[in-house]
């Protein structure tokens, strides 16, 4: 068996989910597992490493003011997925534009049973805080979540302690 799977370029790891789901061994923007990589707004494909989030010129700050979709700010005047549960489309998918391939977000369907077929618990890899999932089938396979926190206005909140992962669905859980 191939224990080094790779999809356009990237790293992927079979944590012998039912579906055959395969996971990206690192975040968007990351080159190792540890790595936060990339900071998006849902539905948008360009990233940000966290000293690019601010108010200074050439940052961008993480707010419903300016964003992709919602350029007006008001909540009721969103130009595309204006219903809850819209699906990304490619073009939109932060995973799929920046990795290319069949790299996507993960759906609600795929996070849940990343969820229910792995064994997960808060670990520390080369020094940094973050999730592990390690497959039940095979607990040789794992993918580590850091935790990166999340950007929101002009700040990353939660380093250390937080690891958010955005779904392809809008207000999934």
């Amino acid at each position: 068996m191939n224990e080094n799977i790779i999809n356009n370029g990237y790293k992927a790891v079979d944590l012998y989910l039912p579906s055959g789901t395969l996971w990206a061994a690192c975040n968007v923007g990351a080159l190792k597992p540890k790595d936060y990589g990339l900071y998006f707004q849902w539905g948008d494909t360009q990233g940000y490493t966290a000293d690019q989030v601010g108010t200074r010129r050439g940052q961008k700050k993480f707010s419903s003011y300016g964003y992709k979709w919602n350029p007006s700010g008001d909540g009721n005047a969103f130009t595309k997925y204006t219903t809850m549960k819209a699906k990304l489309g490619l073009e939109d998918d932060a995973a799929h534009v920046n990795m290319g391939g069949d790299w996507h977000m993960p759906t609600p369907k795929q996070i849940a049973e990343l969820l229910n077929n792995t064994v997960n618990k808060w670990t520390t890899l080369d020094g940094v805080r973050g999730r592990l999932f390690k497959s039940k089938k095979n607990p040789s396979k794992s993918i580590f979540f850091p935790a990166a926190g999340y950007a929101w206005g002009d700040s990353v909140y939660g380093s250390g302690s937080e690891a958010d992962v955005w779904s392809s669905v809008l207000y999934a859980s």
